[in-house]
């Protein structure tokens, strides 16, 4: 009770906060603070603290007034990209189309983005540059030409996203100061678009991951896909069940019976990247780091001509492939955009998803933000399945690898600890073979 009390007060403060910064202008809020200041002091047996406190409230509350008589009739058409990269500024067009018979000058137009309330245990937690954890872009307004009677103008507003997922974007919002400059009038337009949020991602060094190439039961569609066939060794007899494509009519029609064509199926490098997708709330932070480099492998493994498989556990076991023909690595990196920390255990059940596949894969690169017992029995498991692994381990900032590292069978056959906020430097241990 106690604490659902405390998160209505604070998204009470957090909503005035917000509608004082949003409506009153630097001047404004200089007039507020200097009115807190003379209310302080204001008592009748001082001759200017009590005037000029009601000064300051008259000029605030007659700017006030004014607002709800900005009235203005538009409507608003943007383009915008549909994928853009977590930490990137990107540009919004925007046409603004005015109903009204009035010609309005002096306006400024946002966009107006939909902000998502945190969850109760989680209200207090703030990310980099002061910006609350939850809030996913920020956009700032606009001035504006003159906008005429019946006609419409264009404009470019741009639009940073802080964090992965995707952004909805609300409408458009014109806004006027008072002549006073101290407050601003809104008016609205609702136009909803959604802008997807891409993991942020890390450079890469050439990979050498380890594993011998593996028949890939996706056959001839694989090599159709990449604009190769399977390897002809020869010609043999014809059997029930071989498909009529492959049989060879010339040497048919010179021997008298059905010969078929022989080929040998193609062999590739087929690599799981498993993603650890449980942690507590204040591990979070390290969480994102974790999704960032998943989707740093997405975008380069499939480009060294062999096949990524990415498993990981987001509401359910998922696997999804990418490389060679068979998968976009965007729709990998779609998957990774939404994917959200889980607060339960689920090492076993990713375990029992990465040895379903094992048969497929040539090795395996597992992203991990802890290593206790239930990580290590996973590591232990894919040993048994003789699956060279990969472990990249990551650490908070001053932290350290526990004393207990677990017995020789648990160990990866490659071991690389990577420190938050040191990500891009720790990442280029894996271009050196040790």
């Amino acid at each position: 009770m106690a604490l659902r009390l405390i998160s209505a007060l604070y998204r009470l403060a957090d909503r005035l906060y917000r509608w004082a910064h949003g409506r009153f202008t630097a001047i404004g809020l200089g007039l507020l603070i200097a009115m807190a200041a003379t209310s302080a002091t204001a008592n009748p047996d001082q001759a200017m603290g009590l005037p000029a406190f009601f000064m300051l409230a008259a000029m605030v509350l007659l700017a006030m007034a004014l607002a709800p008589f900005f009235r203005i009739s538009f409507t608003v058409t943007r383009e915008a990209p549909s994928l853009v990269t977590a930490g990137e500024v990107f540009p919004i067009r925007v046409r603004i189309h005015h109903h009204g018979k009035r010609a309005w000058r002096d306006l400024s137009y946002r966009e107006v983005l939909s902000e998502i309330p945190p969850p109760v245990g989680e209200m207090f937690r703030y990310g980099p540059n002061g910006n609350p954890a939850r809030r996913r872009a920020r956009s700032p307004s606009i001035d504006l030409p003159l906008l005429p009677a019946h006609g419409e103008i264009a404009c470019e507003v741009t639009v940073k996203a802080f964090r992965r997922g995707p952004l909805r974007i609300a409408g458009g919002r014109l806004e006027r100061c008072d002549p006073l400059g101290l407050f601003r009038a809104f008016c609205h337009c609702p136009a909803a678009h959604i802008v997807l949020v891409m993991p942020r991602r890390y450079p890469l060094p050439q990979l050498d991951l380890p594993g011998l190439a593996r028949h890939q039961p996706v056959g001839t569609a694989l090599a159709n896909g990449v604009g190769q066939a399977e390897e002809f060794i020869g010609l043999r007899d014809y059997r029930r069940g071989d498909p009529l494509k492959h049989v060879h009519w010339r040497s048919a029609a010179r021997t008298g019976k059905l010969v078929v064509k022989e080929y040998q199926d193609e062999h590739l490098m087929r690599h799981g990247l498993i993603l650890d997708s449980s942690c507590a709330a204040a591990d979070d932070d390290r969480f994102e780091e974790a999704v960032a480099v998943a989707a740093s492998f997405a975008c380069t493994v499939p480009d060294q001509e062999s096949l990524l498989d990415l498993l990981l556990v987001a509401g359910e076991a998922r696997c999804l492939t990418a490389g060679r023909g068979l998968g976009e690595v965007q729709g990998m990196l779609e998957v990774l955009a939404a994917v959200q920390p889980r607060r339960s255990n689920h090492i076993d059940e990713l375990a029992a998803l990465v040895v379903s596949h094992r048969a497929t894969l040539c090795s395996a690169v597992v992203v991990l933000l802890a290593w206790d017992a239930p990580r290590r029995a996973l590591i232990q498991r894919l040993k048994e399945q003789q699956l060279p692994t990969t472990v990249l381990l990551i650490l908070a900032k001053g932290a350290s690898l526990p004393e207990d590292r677990g017995t020789v069978q648990e160990q990866p056959d490659r071991f690389v600890v990577l420190t938050s906020g040191a990500i891009a430097v720790g990442l280029q241990a894996l271009g050196a073979r040790s």
